[in-house]
């Protein structure tokens, strides 16, 4: 676990962290075939051949990857996977998204504890901690 500036981050993976902070995601802005982004459900679920939503939401917490980019990872709440939307068969562990895929409460929630810059890349929004170019 490593502590910058008011938050803590613990390694997810060799390249990303994740904050201790979370919020309940209930829904998440995806991208469709055509580049537009749609809104779809998110529950969580624990059988990964799932089908059927549930009424357990998912958490999300921010992500920082070795270049120091902030988005967010969203994972089931227990250990458990999380359901997108009806066009996505199954369930998946967990699933890495952009700032603007989040609902704007959630997004100004995770952002509230530290302080960060916001920028975009083409239609998507990442942060970055102030005053860190590099992943520590």
């Amino acid at each position: 676990m490593i502590k910058l500036k008011g938050m803590e981050w613990k390694w997810f993976s060799k390249k990303i962290m994740f904050s201790e902070d979370w919020v309940e995601v209930r829904s998440l802005k995806i991208p469709d075939e055509a580049s537009n982004f749609k809104r779809y459900r998110v529950t969580t679920c624990w059988d990964p051949t799932g089908r059927k939503f549930t009424r357990i939401p998912a958490r999300g917490f921010l992500a920082k990857d070795e270049t120091g980019k902030i988005g967010a990872v969203v994972i089931g709440q227990g250990g458990g996977y999380i359901k997108i939307g009806c066009r996505f068969s199954g369930c998946q562990p967990a699933i890495f998204v952009p700032l603007n895929s989040l609902s704007k409460k959630a997004r100004k929630s995770l952002l509230r504890k530290g302080s960060f810059d916001t920028f975009t890349e083409g239609e998507f929004l990442f942060a970055r901690q102030r005053g860190e170019n590099f992943f520590r």
